[in-house]
C-alpha cells in the first residue's frame, strides 16, 4: 500500500498540466479546431480545387495558429484584415514568380529578406512574419500559370475573412485590458509612494507604501513579460507601453535609492515643493486614468511646477546665503530634492508614454520620421536585423531552388522545413533540427498507423481532422516544439489524404522534405554569423553606450561652461541609431534558447540602463539650453566637477570597451564624492560674496548630482557586463 501511494505522488509531481496563462492557448486551439475544418469543407464543397483547398488550409493556420494577433476586437481586426491583404498580394506575386526556377528563387530571396527584415517595427507586424512568408513560399513552391491567382487568392481571401471573424467573435482573450488594470494599479501605487516621499512620511509608513508600490510594479512587469510574447497592439504602442514600465521601475529604485540619503536632513520650506509633488502625484494618476480610459495626463503641469520649484530653490538658496547661514548646511538643503526633481522628470516622460499606450493618434510625420530613420539604421552592418533578414533570405531562397532543381514531391514542405528550423545561431538551429526530425518521427508513426487503421475512410478522417488541428495548435506554444512538429505532421497526413488519398506514406515524404529544408537550415546557420544574437547584443549594447558617453560629455559641458564638440541634435541622433539596433539585437536575442547567467533580466538591465544616461543628457541639455543654468569654465568649481565626469565618462568608455570585447584598461579612479562636494562649496562660497553667479553656481551644483546618480549606475552594471563579456566570449557550438 505504501508503495502504492509513492508511486501515485511520484506521477501526481511529474504529471503537470501545460503552461498556458489566461487559457489563451486552449482559446486559439478551439478556435483553430472549429474555424479551420469548416473553412476548409465550405471550400472543398464550393471550389472543387485542390490548390485553392491548399490556400484556405495554410491561410487559415498562417493567420489564427501562427500570427494570433492580440488586443481589442478593433485593432485585432484591423490586424487581421491587413494580413489578409498583404499575404494575399504575396499569393499573387509567388505565382507569377513560380513559372520559372530562376525567378522564384530570385523574388525568395527578396520577399523573404523584406518580410523578415519588416520585423524590425515589432508589433502587429513581427507576429505576422512567418505567416507572410509562408503564403508567398507555398505559392512559388507549386508551380501555376497566372489564371491560377484568383483561385489561390480566392482561397487565401477566404481564410482571412474566417479568420478575422472567429478571432473577433470566439473566445477572444482581451490581455491588453488586463495589462491595463495591473499597470494602473502600478501607478496609483507610485504615485501613493511620491507623495508619501514629498510629504516626508515616517520610515515606517514610507516602508510599507514602498512594499505595496514594489509589489504592484512586479506584478505589471510579470503581466507585460507574458504579453509580449503576442502581439496586442501596434508597435507604436508596445513600445511605448515597455517604455512606461521601465519608468515606473526607475521611479520606484530612485525613491528606494535616494541620492541624499546618507546626508544630514536640511530641507527647505517651500509651498513649490507642495506643489511639484502635487503636479507629479497628478500625473500618475493621471495616467493610471488614461490606461483605463480616462483623458490623457497634464505634462505641461509638471513642467510649470518643476520650473517654480526651481526659482524657488534659486531663491531660498541666496536668502540663505545672504543670512551667513554655513554654505555645507545650505548645499544640503540644495541637494534634498535631487530624487524629487529628477522623479518629475521621469513622470514626464511617463506621462506622455501612458498617453501613447493608452491610444493617442500619432503624428504622420513623426511615424515617417521613425520608419525612415529605422530601416536606415538597420541597413548598415553590423545589425542583427540585417543578418537576420540575409540569413533568413539565403537559407529560402536556397531551398527553393533545391525543391525546383530535384523536382522534389511537395516541394514546399522544404522550405517550410527551413523556415521551422532556422534560428538566429548555428546551436539553436540544430537543436531544432533534432526536435523537428523526432517529432515528426513521431507523428508519422502515429499518423501513418492511424491511416491503416481507418482505410482512408473520408468519415474517420472528417472526425479526426478537428482533433488533429487542436493538437497542433495547442502543442505549439504548451507542450514543446517536438511535440508541436508531431502534431503538425498528424494533421498534414489527414489533410493530404483528404485532398488525395495518399495513406501513411505522405509521412515519409514529409520526412524526406524536413530532412533537405533542415540540412540547407543548418549549412546556412554555420556558415552565416553562427553565434546569433548574444555577441551582437553585447556589441550593439557597447555602441549605445559609446555614443552616450559623447552625447553625455556634450551635455555636461554645456551646463559647465566648456567648448562642447558638436551640436546636441548631432549626438542625439547617434545616439537614437544605435538604440535602435540595440532593441532589435534584444528582441533577436529574447527567442533564442539560453542557458547560464545571461539571462533576459540581465541583458534588459543593460538595455534600460541606457535610458537612464539618456534621459541624464536630456535633462541636461534643457538645463543649459531652455533654463539658462551655466557656468564659468574658469572657475575653480566648475573645473573640479568637469574633473570627475571625466573619471565618469571613462569608465562607461571601459564598459563598452568591455562589451565589444576590446581590451579595456583598469580604470585609473572612481568618481570622488568628497570632491564634486569641495567643486559646489567653492561656488556657493562665490556665490555668497557675488549674487550674480547663481546661476552659474547652480549649474555646478546640477552637474555634480547627475555625476554621482551616473556612477552609481555605472557601479550597479559592472555585474552586468561582466556576465555579458563571459557569455559573448562563449563559441557559437557552446
Amino acid at each position: 500500500m505504501s508503495y502504492s501511494l509513492a508511486l501515485n505522488r511520484r506521477l501526481r509531481v511529474a504529471v503537470k498540466p501545460p503552461n498556458d496563462p489566461g487559457l489563451g492557448a486552449l482559446r486559439r486551439a478551439s478556435r483553430a479546431a472549429i474555424v479551420i475544418p469548416l473553412a476548409f469543407a465550405f471550400a472543398d464543397v464550393l471550389l472543387r480545387d485542390a490548390q485553392s483547398l491548399i490556400f484556405v488550409l495554410f491561410g487559415c493556420f498562417s493567420l489564427l495558429v501562427i500570427s494570433d494577433f492580440g488586443g481589442l476586437r478593433r485593432p485585432r481586426a484591423l490586424a487581421y484584415l491587413t494580413a489578409t491583404v498583404a499575404g494575399g498580394a504575396l499569393v499573387a506575386l509567388g505565382t507569377l514568380a513560380s513559372s520559372s526556377a530562376w525567378l522564384a528563387v530570385t523574388m525568395m530571396f527578396v520577399v523573404g529578406f523584406v518580410v523578415s527584415f519588416g520585423r524590425v517595427f515589432g508589433g502587429y507586424v513581427a507576429a505576422a512574419n512567418t505567416g507572410m512568408l509562408l503564403s508567398f513560399v507555398i505559392a512559388v513552391t507549386i508551380p501555376a500559370p497566372a489564371n491560377a491567382i484568383p483561385d489561390r487568392v480566392g482561397g487565401w481571401a477566404i481564410a482571412g475573412l474566417v479568420s478575422t471573424l472567429a478571432a473577433v467573435a470566439l473566445w477572444p482573450r482581451l490581455e491588453r485590458v488586463t495589462m491595463h488594470r495591473e499597470t494602473a494599479k502600478a501607478l496609483l501605487a507610485i504615485a501613493d509612494l511620491v507623495q508619501g516621499f514629498g510629504s516626508a512620511v515616517d520610515e515606517t509608513d514610507l516602508q510599507r507604501l514602498e512594499d505595496i508600490a514594489s509589489q504592484a510594479v512586479e506584478e505589471a512587469r510579470q503581466g507585460f513579460v507574458a504579453l509580449s510574447r503576442r502581439p496586442t497592439a501596434t508597435a507604436r504602442r508596445d513600445r511605448a507601453f515597455a517604455q512606461l514600465l521601465i519608468e515606473v521601475d526607475r521611479i520606484l529604485e530612485m525613491i528606494e535609492r535616494p541620492f541624499n540619503q546618507d546626508r544630514p536632513i536640511v530641507r527647505p520650506t517651500l509651498a513649490e515643493t507642495d506643489r511639484l509633488v502635487a503636479a507629479v502625484v497628478a500625473a500618475l494618476r493621471a495616467s493610471a486614468g488614461a490606461l483605463q480610459g480616462g483623458g490623457a495626463p497634464d505634462v505641461h503641469a509638471i513642467e510649470v511646477a518643476r520650473q517654480q520649484h526651481r526659482a524657488a530653490l534659486d531663491r531660498w538658496a541666496s536668502e540663505q546665503l545672504r543670512a551667513a547661514r554655513p554654505v555645507e548646511e545650505v548645499l544640503d538643503g540644495l541637494d534634498f530634492d535631487d530624487t524629487l526633481r529628477v522623479v518629475s522628470y521621469v513622470a514626464y516622460l511617463l506621462s506622455g508614454n501612458a498617453a501613447i499606450a493608452a491610444g493617442a493618434r500619432p503624428d504622420i510625420r513623426d511615424t515617417a520620421m521613425y520608419v525612415v530613420r529605422t530601416v536606415r539604421a538597420h541597413l548598415e552592418s553590423p545589425s542583427t536585423v540585417l543578418q537576420g533578414s540575409l540569413r533568413v533570405a539565403v537559407g529560402l531562397a536556397l531551398a527553393v531552388w533545391v525543391a525546383r532543381a530535384f523536382d522534389l514531391s511537395h516541394g514546399f514542405w522544404v522550405v517550410l522545413g527551413t523556415i521551422q528550423v532556422l534560428r538566429s545561431n548555428a546551436l539553436g538551429t540544430g537543436r531544432t533540427i533534432v526536435q523537428a526530425v523526432a517529432g515528426n518521427a513521431i507523428g508519422v508513426i502515429i499518423g501513418g498507423l492511424f491511416a491503416v487503421v481507418a482505410g482512408n475512410h473520408p468519415t474517420v478522417m472528417w472526425a479526426a481532422f478537428p482533433i488533429a488541428v487542436f493538437g497542433a495548435a495547442y502543442a505549439a506554444t504548451t507542450i514543446g516544439f517536438m511535440a508541436s512538429q508531431a502534431a503538425f505532421t498528424i494533421n498534414l497526413i489527414v489533410v493530404f489524404n483528404l485532398i488525395s488519398p495518399a495513406g501513411w506514406q505522405v509521412g515519409l515524404v514529409r520526412i524526406e522534405d524536413l530532412l533537405v529544408g533542415a540540412l540547407i537550415s543548418l549549412v546556412v546557420g554555420v556558415l552565416l554569423w553562427p553565434r546569433g544574437a548574444r555577441r551582437e547584443l553585447g556589441r550593439a549594447l557597447a555602441n549605445v553606450y559609446r555614443s552616450l558617453v559623447e552625447y553625455l560629455e556634450h551635455a555636461f559641458d554645456r551646463v559647465l561652461g566648456f567648448d562642447p564638440t558638436s551640436t546636441p541634435d548631432q549626438a542625439r541622433q547617434i545616439v537614437d541609431r544605435a538604440r535602435d539596433r540595440a532593441d532589435a539585437a534584444f528582441d533577436t536575442f529574447v527567442t533564442e534558447r539560453k542557458s547560464g547567467a545571461f539571462d533576459q533580466e540581465t541583458a534588459a538591465f543593460l538595455l534600460s540602463s541606457a535610458n537612464h544616461l539618456s534621459l541624464a543628457g536630456d535633462l541636461l541639455n534643457v538645463i543649459a539650453g531652455v533654463l539658462g543654468y551655466q557656468a564659468d569654465s574658469r572657475t575653480d568649481g566648475a573645473r573640479d566637477v568637469r574633473d570627475q565626469v571625466s573619471i565618469l565618462l571613462a569608465a562607461f568608455t571601459g564598459l563598452a570597451d568591455r562589451l565589444s570585447l576590446s581590451r579595456a584598461p583598469e580604470p585609473e579612479a572612481r568618481v570622488s564624492p568628497a570632491a564634486l562636494r569641495q567643486g559646489a562649496l567653492r561656488c556657493l562660497r562665490r556665490w555668497q560674496t557675488d549674487a550674480g553667479v547663481g546661476k552659474a553656481a547652480m549649474a555646478v551644483l546640477m552637474a555634480g548630482e547627475w555625476v554621482q546618480s551616473l556612477a552609481r549606475l555605472e557601479a550597479d552594471l559592472e555585474e552586468a557586463a561582466g556576465t555579458a563579456v563571459e557569455a559573448a566570449r562563449k563559441p557559437w557550438w557552446r
